[in-house]
């Protein structure tokens, strides 16, 4: 992370943008992609905020949901309001502790998912429209940042050892 005072705005960002890759899978659908495990994520962005659900003194979460089916009902679009607050330390030129500062902010997630596989109902269709928009809330504020960036697609980015990169908890430990 920078500490330079034009950059603070990036220290949530730079805290959450590495992926572990033991956390990530790859998929050859669509032209091929990393995906990233949504309990992963979650673990991470827990670790950040606090728990989720929790609307008070820290946390993050999903509000307003809302299920509309369209086209026959062959297709649902899932809305809501992601929200969270981060607090942060705020440390001086001179590396002193000046306090902690609260950052609390809310905006709209989305996505659409179709309601058949093939001939079949697929009853886990509102698990994954939910868990997509839930996923592409927290890449907005960074999480996983790396493989939406495309870096996961260069093989000398994935296979190089890091100096550090997130465990399985999210913190930083040294590359094994």
């Amino acid at each position: 992370m920078t500490d330079s005072k034009e950059n603070k705005k990036l220290t949530l960002w730079e805290k959450v943008e590495t992926t572990d890759p033991e956390f990530t899978t790859k998929v050859n659908q669509r032209g091929g992609f990393t995906a990233i495990g949504a309990m992963y994520q979650i673990k991470n962005a827990t670790e950040v905020f606090g728990p989720f659900g929790k609307t008070k003194g820290g946390g993050w979460g999903v509000k307003d949901e809302l299920y509309t089916p369209i086209m026959n009902d062959t297709l649902i679009v899932y809305t809501a309001t992601f929200y969270y607050d981060y607090y942060d330390e705020v440390v001086n030129d001179k590396g002193e502790n000046e306090g902690i500062v609260k950052f609390a902010g809310e905006f709209p997630i989305s996505s659409s998912i179709k309601t058949m596989m093939g001939n079949k109902v697929d009853d886990d269709c509102i698990k994954k429209v939910q868990t997509d928009a839930l996923t592409k809330g927290l890449s907005k504020l960074g999480f996983n940042a790396d493989v939406f960036m495309g870096r996961f697609d260069d093989n000398k980015y994935v296979n190089t050892p890091k100096d550090s990169v997130k465990s399985e908890s999210g913190s930083q430990d040294e590359w094994i």
